[in-house]
């Protein structure tokens, strides 16, 4: 199943933990409520941000000309009810993004209609500083998780 999951760790040099990637876990159903699903054509594509009721932040290179997002998202593969579709009317890449190198690799989506504000929908709180080296961070993103059921996709080394 194509679920939220959060990674914690600490922030360490990439020279230190460059070849390790944290594991991760299941969120709490809602509990990221700042998290996007990009979709290209009915299938996933990437992960993304709600900055705004009318923004959303992702990758440059992720960027599609059939692009829809779905907010209040747990479980990509059912509905559960809080879902948002929405349709894109904008799409603005980093004008220094480099497709080969992935420099600049960030991009901003309007919607064409603001997302409706609940309990699962909300804009991410931006930090005020950037992380220090050591101190304890958390990403949250979709992954591919199995629960070891008979007919389920996935492996726990699909994780993350």
């Amino acid at each position: 199943m194509w679920l939220l999951l959060t990674f914690s760790f600490l922030l360490a040099s990439a020279a230190q933990d460059g070849d390790k990637a944290p594991e991760g876990e299941e969120c709490v159903p809602h509990s990221q409520p700042w998290q996007v699903a990009l979709f290209e054509r009915g299938r996933f594509n990437c992960g993304a941000s709600l900055i705004s009721p009318r923004w959303v932040l992702s990758a440059a290179h992720c960027h599609t000309r059939f692009m829809r997002v779905r907010l209040g998202e747990h479980n990509l593969r059912k509905r559960d009810g809080p879902e948002q579709l929405r349709t894109v009317s904008r799409i603005i890449p980093h004008p220094r993004y480099e497709a080969r190198s992935h420099r600049h690799d960030v991009m901003l989506v309007r919607l064409a209609r603001p997302a409706r504000l609940t309990p699962q929908v909300r804009p991410l709180a931006l930090p005020a500083r950037c992380p220090y080296p050591g101190e304890a961070c958390m990403v949250s993103g979709w992954g591919l998780v199995s629960d070891n059921e008979p007919g389920t996709t996935g492996s726990p080394e699909s994780q993350g």
